[in-house]
């Protein structure tokens, strides 16, 4: 027992840096169950997702990835699983940040800087706490990415792992979809080899394809959801001029109204907010295929208005300062944690749901109702202690610009492992950021998993930067220079070869067989 304690020891000594970020961090996600037991709820997203947990069904706004851990977790009766869960997640991701980049080499400290993000943002933990997808999509992500870029050349039992995690993916939220066709032509950049590439596309497929069988049984069509077009419709509401563009009667039914430049959010129109509810007039997935219809037509019509469109909201979730709407104000204080009625920047007046204790889509009133010591010290880190999204933006834009810059020592092949890592991370990052304002609206919570990609993504290029090149992109050293240091890989894989021939030599000598020559030519 002596001797487990003194290792513990020396290995909390030598990761002091990750042991301080994780005793901050947990003792923060404690703070959090006591002063908002049990949960918070964003209820048309928490009830849906509850829903289909209950009963067993998938829901046609969202693939079932979440649902089933809700079922999994509505086991206990108590929606507290759900929270604690979730935080043990975020706790889990930023030890996992670490330990990739200190398995590639990278410094402690800067290992460390890249966990820091996910285990003390206080949006971050905010959103733990809350009974929607966002963790566990994040928890899912970095699981595939950590498999693929665990190894050099990963075996083909990872590639098939890093499959299925990335199937998890697909079917928590639907823009995994296109996250995971960028991990596939990641992989043929990386030249791991055609067998690796099969294994992990029918991993990947295989899943996916079942469930989509299975939401045609529920539905009559072979899809993750049946809210797709309506998604990219609502996109072309703030933008699309009916007049110029060859509608169906059916499809002028769903045109806003409202003139140009006094049209409302575009989510009011997809939650049949608005004043005529002209979503409620094709009600049902099976309408489905008339949105989406709408918006191609919109978009082709008037592509540099989308496109105007996208790029003007991306720009406003980035923008430090941004006055934003009363509507996305107040989604924004939903993410920020409450005490006495206050919330993020006090302009919308709204705050997170506690829900109800049990296990059902129900809340108890508002959280933080009066102020505490607790809950106006968590109030107050909420307002200091956040990445801005311009941040992780800058973060991201960093690793990419680091991959065309050539490394100390030579070497700027995209192919080099390091720069294939962080350009897929970085690449990540910004297609999440752009997916999140094309098929939904300015909120920051779809900017969490970022927090995961782009401060690993910048420590993995600034390692590169920073390092020796080793094979196959290294230069030979020049004479009476020091040799690179090896990695944790290199490192393992020459002892290996130093012990095999160890006890080949002492086979020889045991049995007096001679060494082996190759003749002379």
């Amino acid at each position: 027992m002596t001797g487990a304690w003194r290792m513990t020891g020396a290995w909390l000594r030598e990761h002091r840096a990750l042991a301080g970020l994780v005793a901050a961090g947990a003792l923060l996600r404690v703070g959090m169950m006591a002063a908002y037991y049990p949960a918070f709820g964003y209820f048309y997203d928490t009830r849906a997702y509850m829903d289909a947990a209950s009963s067993g069904t998938p829901s046609p706004i969202w693939p079932f990835g979440y649902p089933a851990m809700l079922k999994v977790l509505g086991t206990t009766g108590h929606i507290a699983s759900v929270s604690a869960v979730q935080h043990l997640m975020g706790l889990v991701m930023g030890v996992g940040i670490y330990a990739l980049c200190t398995r590639r080499g990278v410094r402690r400290s800067w290992s460390a800087l890249a966990a820091a993000p996910v285990l003390l943002d206080a949006r971050q933990i905010q959103l733990e706490h809350y009974v929607l997808s966002e963790t566990l999509f994040s928890f899912l992500l970095l699981a595939g990415v950590a498999l693929l870029m665990w190894s050099r050349r990963p075996p083909l039992w990872l590639m098939g792992l890093s499959g299925l995690v990335f199937a998890l993916v697909t079917l928590t939220r639907t823009v995994g979809q296109p996250i995971a066709a960028l991990v596939v032509l990641y992989l043929i950049v990386r030249r791991v080899g055609w067998r690796r590439i099969a294994l992990f596309t029918v991993s990947l497929v295989v899943p996916v394809v079942a469930y989509m069988v299975w939401y045609d049984r529920h539905y009559d069509a072979y899809a993750l959801n049946s809210y797709t077009g309506r998604y990219l419709w609502q996109r072309t509401t703030t933008f699309v001029d009916c007049t110029r563009t060859d509608f169906t009667p059916q499809e002028r039914q769903i045109c806003p109204p409202e003139p140009l430049g006094h049209r409302e959010v575009s989510d009011v129109y997809l939650w049949e907010l608005d004043r005529d509810r002209i979503g409620a007039r094709y009600p049902g997935p099976e309408h489905d295929w008339l949105f989406r219809h709408f918006a191609l037509k919109a978009i082709r019509e008037q592509p540099g208005d989308f496109a105007a469109a996208v790029a003007t909201d991306a720009w406003h979730l980035v923008q430090p300062g941004w006055p934003a709407p009363a509507r996305i104000a107040c989604t924004t204080d939903l993410w920020t944690m409450p005490s006495g009625g206050r919330s993020g920047n006090q302009v919308s007046n709204c705050t997170a749901t506690l829900m109800a204790r049990g296990f059902r889509p129900a809340g108890s009133g508002g959280a933080a109702p009066t102020v505490t010591p607790l809950n106006s010290a968590l109030w107050a880190y909420g307002q200091t202690v956040v990445m801005p999204p311009s941040a992780l933006v800058l973060l991201a834009l960093f690793a990419l610009a680091a991959t065309v810059r050539r490394r100390r020592g030579g070497g700027r092949r995209l192919r080099d492992r390091e720069a294939a890592d962080s350009v897929l991370l970085a690449v990540m990052s910004l297609s999440l950021l752009m997916l999140s304002v094309t098929l939904s609206v300015i909120d920051l919570r779809f900017l969490v998993p970022l927090l995961v990609t782009a401060p690993l993504a910048a420590v993995l290029a600034a390692h590169r930067l920073a390092s020796r090149p080793t094979a196959p992109d290294a230069a030979p050293a020049p004479t009476g220079s020091p040799e690179p240091a090896l990695s944790a890989e290199d490192t393992a894989a020459s002892t290996r070869r130093v012990h095999t021939a160890g006890v080949e030599t002492s086979r020889r000598k045991s049995t007096g067989i001679p060494r082996s020559r190759t003749p002379r030519r």
